[in-house]
């Protein structure tokens, strides 16, 4: 929808690049009985959760996350159970946030995540970033950042890029790095530094950080070097791809390799995955679409090997990179029965019902995604809803019905005013959208 399309990259910002399963849906807090590493969590109440961390005298770690988020879901099913987070458990007071709540908006701004899922340790006395971490982390990066907590240089760039100052972030997390801290927190930093450098909109500083950390990003093998490599292509996007963009691309594709290659490489499925789809993004940018669709092919192999047989919990991971891989294969309508059980499977997600959703819109099936959809949306919750009327919106078009287009795009605008009231700029947009179909509807009736 063209009226639309000039939004849409906000509501992927809100919403995507980009688990829930067996937590607790409210206040608390949760054991599992079968948690390897011992953790309580307590979930959704950062009130509680700070008091308790103030009152034992230990730092908070946060746990930004959601539902429809499949590297949360990753690291909650894997990295945050690992025994080997065990002598870590009574240290901290541990805190999972779901970022889509509306009881935990004002903590979320105070703290917003740059991407999903971001982890934080937070002083609970003057609620400061003591230290962040971005994504997906390897078992040693994530002590890693535990152990760095509260560290010198390493806190002021934190919180510098917490509090949106990238352009500072970004020279401060270069000062760390010249600086020489231990080889575990090295990765992390990098990908916070290329973040920084992006987000602060400055694509030759971009470059040159590429440039600098490329040839170091790929140590330990871990995700850290897909996430870099992520942003170099972003930048090289933007600056226009050049033969010094080709061969930052080049470099970061051997980057990739090398993890993906390496024996004990710590890559989870939903890692590996990523830095398939990446790699396929890589080649793209290079005009070699070959390239791309055996990376793709790989991908969706990769995802469909683990998704066998798993339990609809941790199958839910990977719904979203197996529609979106199977859609550009061609084959959407292929995974639409295993969208359908998930969505069976788990009837309080509404992230299920959603993806199916839109498979079956790509697959030429507006009438069943219009039934899904319409599923999604009696399930979802917070700023996701601006997303699922956003579908919903693209579907009605798709079906004809301009009378039911235009209910969803008001759903747009209202979904907006109630969760996402401080972005004018989108509401804005919205609303534009909206009386632009209004305005086209009138124009046709009139003739």
């Amino acid at each position: 929808m063209r009226e639309i399309s000039t939004w849409l990259v906000w509501c992927v910002v809100l919403g995507s690049v980009a688990p829930a399963g067996a937590e607790a849906k409210g206040g608390g807090e949760a054991r599992a009985a079968d948690d390897p590493a011992g953790i309580v969590w307590r979930h959704d109440d950062y009130p509680a959760a700070r008091a308790e961390a103030r009152a034992r005298g230990r730092r908070l770690v946060v746990d930004l996350w959601a539902p429809w988020c499949h590297t949360c879901l990753s690291m909650k099913q894997t990295v945050l159970r690992d025994p080997a987070l065990a002598p870590y458990a009574d240290r901290f007071v541990w805190l999972a946030l779901d970022t889509d709540r509306p009881v935990n908006a004002a903590t979320v701004a105070k703290f917003p995540p740059a991407v999903w899922p971001t982890f934080y340790v937070i002083d609970p006395e003057a609620e400061t970033v003591e230290a962040r971490l971005l994504g997906a982390a390897g078992i040693a990066q994530f002590r890693a950042f535990l152990d760095g907590a509260g560290q010198g240089r390493a806190r002021a760039a934190d919180r510098l890029a917490a509090a949106g100052e990238h352009r500072a972030a970004e020279g401060a997390y270069g000062k760390v790095l010249a600086a020489g801290l231990e080889r575990a927190r090295r990765p992390a930093l990098w990908v916070s530094r290329i973040n920084a450098a992006y987000r602060s909109d400055d694509i030759p500083r971009c470059l040159a950080v590429a440039e600098a950390g490329l040839g170091e990003v790929g140590d330990g093998h871990t995700p850290a070097a897909a996430d870099f490599v992520y942003y170099v292509d972003a930048c090289v996007e933007r600056a226009g791809l050049d033969a010094r963009g080709r061969a930052l691309l080049e470099r970061g594709l051997t980057v990739i390799d090398a993890a993906l290659g390496a024996a004990r490489a710590p890559l989870t499925v939903d890692d590996r995955s990523e830095a398939l789809r990446i790699a396929r993004e890589v080649h793209t940018t290079l005009g070699d679409p070959a390239a791309a669709r055996r990376r793709a092919i790989t991908q969706r192999a990769l995802l469909d090997r683990a998704a066998e047989g798993a339990d609809p919990a941790t199958a839910m991971t990977w719904n979203w990179p197996r529609a979106e891989v199977y859609a550009y294969l061609g084959e959407p309508a292929a995974l639409v029965p295993a969208l359908e059980a998930s969505a069976r499977a788990l009837p309080g997600e509404y992230d299920p019902p959603y993806r199916l959703a839109w498979a079956r819109l790509k697959a030429g099936d507006a009438e069943g995604a219009r039934a899904a959809a319409k599923q999604a949306l009696a399930r979802v919750y917070g700023p996701r809803t601006v997303r699922v009327w956003l579908l919903l919106a693209e579907i009605e078009a798709a079906r004809g019905d301009r009378a039911a287009e235009r209910k969803a795009l008001a759903g747009v605008v209202a979904a907006l005013e109630q969760h996402r009231s401080d972005d004018a700029a989108a509401i804005a947009e919205a609303r534009a959208a909206l009386a632009a179909h209004d305005a086209a509807s009138a124009d046709t009736e009139a003739r």
